[in-house]
């Protein structure tokens, strides 16, 4: 009789996995940027920056059309501060094939934050009614269907006024937010999109605990509040000016995280690149001490890190349930990575789940035949189908038991030869010791072999 389990355990060995490509350094394109003239729906005009993958680097350089067409994200600038400020930041994203486009407006003494929010909204039409002109250069080069936001101090507060108020954006991901009039804390709740509130931990200008934390507590899952250890307001920019602080991180490598924390949030939620997953929501996430993330995806996996175990040639099984601990229905998808046995999910995907429901999944690992106890260890997660993104994982465990410990003791005595003979009596499973299904004098000598070799 072949033993047939009916839950489903993943487990496996964390494979080495090849070194991930470093997202702070540039990627496959070249940085080009250029100024445009952004009209309202008033008529009157303002102008921005914009920053896309070029022919050549540099500033009005033809457009790469490669990668058309590319997501792109509206940038706000921090209070008194010119967009140039965050170039080496906005021309690297257009090297991982972004158009980011930075309004000029509201660079006064006196802003309005409101208005500001407006125009970085209108940065987004003026970009979907180019894809659309024939004589624009961007003809044909703007996916209007991945939006992002993004904006540092007061731009990064308008970048939440503007996600709030508009459905385009997918996802926003903003440098030390401020908060702003009206309140950026407030409207936090009204955002539907993955959120990353990126901050500094020395920041004195718009410190995270009375800014991004707020921002954080307020917001609905997906969310992070990822913070740079020793990372400062002005380290965000490439250089300071008047009224700045400063912070015990270099801004070298301040720079270089931000642009590794936004390049990964927006590869994963506005391109889908499942390969920047671990980066974001996953365990390479937290694998650099230097950024400390407060997280909530509103998947959960129950139990953590859950175990099982079998004998070799069997089948090892665990239930886990994932839950909807977030404000919107979704389905879920249960994948396993780093799987060094053969595993199976079911069901592979969750049915649509409301607001505090849960389903459960049965995860089943094939144990490879052998007599001695050996474990491995493998991811699994639940992806958000709503977004295709948002994940939660949990690493998962599976044994396999030493074929001839039949009472489960942890050692061998002559009482496993009694509770073997008690289970081929009894017709048991644990009594086919070669697992081929039958119960027959050959699972004797294998069983007597087992004892032999012991359980080391």
């Amino acid at each position: 009789m072949r033993l047939l389990l009916p839950l489903v355990l993943v487990a496996s060995t964390l494979v080495s996995r090849a070194a991930a490509q470093d997202l702070s350094l540039p990627g496959p394109y070249l940085g080009a940027w250029r100024s445009v003239t952004v009209t309202r729906a008033n008529s009157s005009t303002f102008t921005a920056r914009l920053y896309y993958p070029g022919q050549s680097a540099g500033q009005n350089a033809p457009l790469d059309p490669s990668g058309a067409p590319y997501p792109a994200v509206s940038f706000g600038h921090g209070f008194l501060q010119p967009v140039d400020r965050y170039q080496s930041t906005l021309l690297h994203l257009a090297t991982w094939g972004y158009l980011v486009i930075a309004s000029d407006s509201e660079s006064g003494l006196f802003p309005s934050h409101s208005n500001f929010a407006l125009d970085m909204r209108q940065c987004l039409t003026f970009l979907e009614q180019s894809n659309t002109a024939p004589a624009s250069f961007l003809y044909q080069a703007v996916d209007p269907t991945r939006f992002g936001m993004s904006g540092h101090s007061m731009g990064g507060g308008a970048s939440i006024l503007a996600t709030a108020a508009d459905p385009r954006v997918k996802a926003l991901a903003k440098l030390a937010a401020a908060e702003t009039n009206p309140s950026a804390v407030a409207q936090m709740a009204a955002i539907t999109a993955p959120v990353s509130l990126i901050s500094g931990s020395a920041d004195s200008i718009v410190p995270v605990a009375s800014n991004g934390l707020l921002m954080f507590n307020a917001g609905t899952a997906p969310k992070l509040l990822p913070v740079i250890q020793g990372g400062w307001h002005c380290g965000f920019e490439d250089v300071s000016t008047f009224g700045c602080d400063s912070g015990p991180l270099p801004r070298a490598d301040q720079l270089a995280l931000t642009r590794r924390l936004l390049t990964a949030f927006f590869n994963l939620h506005l391109k889908g690149d499942q390969s920047a997953w671990r980066h974001v929501w996953g365990p390479e996430r937290d694998a650099d001490p230097r950024v400390i993330t407060t997280a909530a995806s509103g998947i959960t996996i129950t139990p953590a890190n859950p175990s099982s175990e079998a004998a070799g040639g069997m089948v090892a099984e665990v239930e886990v349930r994932v839950a909807n601990t977030g404000p919107r229905a979704s389905a879920y998808r249960v994948l396993v990575e780093d799987a060094a046995w053969p595993t199976s999910a079911s069901p592979d995907l969750t049915p649509v789940l409301s607001p505090g429901a849960e389903a459960a999944v049965r995860v089943t690992t094939q144990v490879p035949f052998g007599f001695s106890s050996i474990s491995t260890t493998a991811l699994l997660t639940a992806r958000s189908e709503a977004d295709g993104a948002t994940r939660a994982h949990t690493m998962l465990t599976v044994r396999r038991r030493c074929l001839a410990d039949i009472d489960r003791n942890g050692t061998l005595s002559i009482n496993d030869f009694v509770a073997f003979q008690n289970a081929f009596a009894a017709g048991s499973p644990d009594a086919d010791a070669d697992a081929n299904g039958l119960l027959n004098v050959n699972d004797f000598v294998v069983f007597i072999n087992a004892f032999a070799a012991g359980c080391s």
